[in-house]
């Protein structure tokens, strides 16, 4: 039996925002783990993604993020947040700085101007972004990514905004709005038009691949996937949560994945080693192998471009190729 290697952690639901693809900030927050117990967490682990709810809404947020990151083998940590908690961020950036550069911060940006304000649900929300992503930039906090999520709203705003995180000199990450009934809380999330994110998308994965950046060539093999997942409701790559990533909520309840409401145990009650090696885990697994709920995040397509690392390397140099040839991606 080995470990997961991915994991996505909400370490609250308590939300400042009101997203219009997301009803996160509708739940009641409920309780929430004190960041020692965050210890639970495996060395196995490569990558980490600390979500809410606004992480930042937490006052213990960075004796958390340290708890992970020295108790888990010292993994790849990104902190995703809403960017408007910028008092807090800014306090809390250099602190997080000190415990490892393999610490990040994501900031979502949905959009420009009111298009974002609009999507998140909060006035001057787009002007806050930027004064998070601006003080960010001054300290010099090199580990920060801007991360899209495409709707049918804002979908012609995504190559702007990233063009807008190459202008600050920050990562960027994007994906298509999924649904969930028990994290996201909706499942009224529809298609994006595909002729405008092909679009979109196509101008981002050209500037990716053309990049001296191997993260940036994957990233651009990521967004191939997207594009197939919206064309057609299909994974690139098979699914491999609950056996190599986790979702943990803010309670300890673990899941195989964000989609699937199949728990597997809680790790006030068992640790995740026993957890894990559980019949229950078991029967999860099978049931995620007769998954009918198709999505494409990060947060479980890492750990399958891991398992199949050939698929993404072909498909970089096809496209290098097409691109040198004037063919295009």
């Amino acid at each position: 039996m080995h470990l997961p290697i991915d994991a996505v952690v909400a370490v609250t639901y308590a939300c400042d925002s009101r997203c219009n693809m997301c009803n996160i900030w509708k739940l009641p927050p409920g309780k929430q783990m004190p960041s020692a117990s965050y210890s639970f967490l495996p060395g196995t682990l490569n990558d980490v993604n600390v979500t809410g709810g606004e992480p930042f809404l937490r006052e213990d947020i960075v004796d958390l993020v340290r708890s992970i990151y020295e108790n888990a083998g010292k993994p790849r940590i990104v902190i995703s947040t809403n960017g408007y908690q910028n008092r807090r961020i800014a306090c809390a950036a250099p602190e997080l700085m000190k415990i490892g550069r393999r610490v990040g911060i994501a900031v979502s940006l949905d959009g420009i101007g009111e298009v974002h304000d609009r999507i998140r649900g909060v006035e001057g929300g787009f002007k806050k972004v930027l004064e998070t992503l601006t003080q960010l930039k001054k300290i010099g906090y090199k580990n920060v990514r801007v991360a899209f999520t495409a709707q049918r709203e804002n979908v012609k705003h995504l190559g702007a905004v990233y063009d807008l995180s190459r202008q600050f000199g920050f990562q960027f990450t994007t994906a298509v709005v999924q649904n969930s009934e028990f994290y996201f809380c909706t499942s009224e999330n529809q298609q994006v038009d595909p002729e405008d994110l092909e679009r979109e998308l196509k101008y981002v994965m050209r500037k990716e691949l053309l990049s001296l950046s191997p993260k940036r060539w994957l990233r651009a093999y990521f967004y191939s996937g997207v594009l197939m997942y919206n064309n057609a409701g299909e994974r690139a790559l098979g699914c491999r949560a609950g056996r190599d990533s986790v979702f943990v909520d803010p309670e300890g309840n673990v899941y195989p994945c964000l989609t699937l409401e199949k728990k597997m145990g809680n790790i006030n009650e068992s640790s995740l080693e026993e957890i894990w090696g559980s019949e229950e885990a078991d029967r999860v697994r099978k049931q995620v192998d007769n998954c009918r709920l198709p999505c494409w995040m990060i947060c479980t397509a890492r750990a399958s471009m891991k398992r199949s690392p050939m698929q993404p390397v072909f498909w970089i140099l096809k496209n290098w190729m097409r691109i040198f040839s004037g063919l295009g991606i």
